[in-house]
């Protein structure tokens, strides 16, 4: 009598990619959850949540880690509160810092690559210029310290990483960002006070989640990609102040819904203090990334 047990048929279009199976945290965060779906054409993504995946307690990931063997690491999850982070720089240090060397270690022992972000935040913009890779961080606040110890921390234990430092991220429908926070004091509010003296190039979640994916795509299909690891600035191109965004904002989204809002003042960092010092220059030199993924970012 014939069997009726389905026969088991592998998945080699799987196996015949760069990273059959890639570890990413942090997917349900704005970064994470445009990851998901640029990095399906690399491998199969496994993407915990945060109670299956917890950053705040790095020894629990190295068996997690272990027990997946992944063949690539891509740690978009973070502690992005800057201001909440004077109050918590413990915490802040745990998931910035101390989870990302526990990651760069596994994935130094198992041979494989790690992606990490990094921000614009490491240094303290006091200079003119956009900032190079090699320029000498002096980050002002906890959150921009703990992300530098946590470059550092990468740096110090594997050889194979990507790390991808960015500056201004948002995303339309997902997280607590510049964007959406306007949108709801577009609403809300007839007049809004922006600060002015900041400047940084706004980047969408979509577009550093589309940039990773291609350039992980260059490096796997490459013989020579593999010298290409290491620290590289990854923001869109455009710069502008918060007070020039939010009026791009304003004028994007005006079309198509109803707001209050019939005015934007600018104004200096001085009237709108933070619990956070934020550098008044966030903007990122391109040259090194763009060199070496034929312009990709």
């Amino acid at each position: 009598m014939r069997s009726k047990m389905r026969p088991y048929i592998p998945d080699w279009s799987a196996r015949r990619m760069k990273y059959p199976q890639i570890l990413l945290t942090g997917g349900n965060g704005q970064v994470g959850h445009e990851l998901k779906t640029t990095l399906r054409h690399l491998g199969a993504v496994w993407a915990p949540d945060r109670q299956a995946f917890d950053l705040s307690d790095p020894k629990s990931l190295r068996e997690k880690i272990r027990n997946y063997q992944p063949n690539l690491i891509v740690n978009s999850a973070a502690y992005t509160a800057v201001d909440l982070a004077e109050s918590e720089p413990s915490l802040a240090k745990t998931v910035n810092s101390d989870a990302p060397q526990v990651m760069a270690e596994e994935a130094q022992n198992l041979g494989i690559p790690l992606v990490h972000y990094s921000t614009a935040y490491v240094f303290d913009g006091l200079s003119c210029a956009p900032y190079r890779e090699d320029s000498e961080p002096n980050p002002l606040n906890v959150y921009g310290t703990t992300k530098l110890a946590g470059e550092l921390a990468i740096q110090q234990v594997h050889d194979q990483y990507l790390i991808l430092r960015t500056s201004w991220v948002y995303s339309k429908t997902r997280g607590n960002n510049f964007y959406r926070t306007m949108l709801r004091l577009f609403r809300e509010k007839e007049e809004l006070h922006v600060v002015s003296d900041q400047l940084g190039a706004p980047t969408s979640a979509r577009f550093l989640a589309d940039k990773t994916a291609a350039i992980l795509q260059c490096l796997g299909i490459k013989a020579e990609g593999e010298k290409h690891w290491g620290l590289y600035h990854l923001t869109e191109p455009e710069t502008m102040s918060w007070y020039e965004f939010a009026e791009r904002i304003l004028m994007e989204e005006m079309p198509r819904e109803f707001f209050k809002t019939k005015v934007i003042w600018p104004i200096g960092s001085d009237e709108y203090p933070t619990k956070a010092k934020r550098p008044l220059n966030s903007v990122l030199d391109l040259q090194k990334i763009n060199d070496a993924f034929l312009s990709l970012a």
